[in-house]
């Protein structure tokens, strides 16, 4: 893909519209912890899996083909999760099945593969692992707000929901608004300690 390409307002990898299937992942899987924790394990295995296979396949990830063959990749990397994840509770995947298909979006939309420059694998590993950490673990921190606050529970995988209000005590929270809400005033304090720091380097 050419610079034109890659800069371009509809089409561009840094296009506006790219962020939008990150905003779905958000949405839909931080509306219960049980869901943020599959995520954020699927958003790591899919990097880690699709990273390590791109790299010793080498030539079968160069030219035309790249997107196709690494969009092939997460797919499947997404559907073996999904299997793994049924095993162990059915009830669970099913819920989870529409968010863990749209993680190979989200990993494609990012285009991890074409910002790697090192050839080493523990390196290039070591880079899938921390983004896929970072995203996961901005979705587990949403869930952690909006579960207490929206259901008055609390849901961990393998085990019943803990209720411990009756009553939804702010269940405006549990509505795509109200992750919005939160996702704004997360990359508000973001944005402040992001400054903060920036500011106090160049110092």
């Amino acid at each position: 893909m050419n610079t034109q390409m890659q800069s371009h307002l509809f089409w561009g990898i840094h296009s506006p519209l790219t962020s939008l299937t990150g905003a779905v992942l958000l949405i839909i899987a931080s509306g219960r912890i049980a869901f943020a924790l599959n995520c954020a394990l699927s958003l790591v295995w899919v990097y880690v899996f699709v990273m390590s296979a791109a790299i010793l396949g080498g030539s079968y990830f160069t030219g035309g083909g790249r997107d196709a063959a690494l969009l092939f990749i997460s797919s499947l990397a997404s559907s073996i999760f999904l299997v793994l994840l049924w095993i162990f509770d059915p009830l669970l995947a099913l819920e989870s099945s529409f968010f863990v298909f749209i993680v190979p979006v989200v990993f494609m939309a990012g285009g991890l593969y074409s910002r790697v420059i090192s050839h080493d694998l523990p390196e290039i590993l070591s880079q899938a692992l921390a983004e896929a950490l970072i995203l996961g673990l901005v979705i587990l921190g949403m869930a952690l707000i909006r579960e207490p606050l929206g259901f008055g529970s609390l849901s961990i995988p393998g085990m019943d929901v803990i209720r411990f209000i009756r009553e939804e005590p702010v269940g405006f929270f549990q509505t795509a608004s109200g992750a919005l809400i939160i996702l704004g005033y997360g990359i508000a304090v973001y944005r402040h300690f992001r400054n903060r720091h920036t500011n106090s380097g160049d110092d």
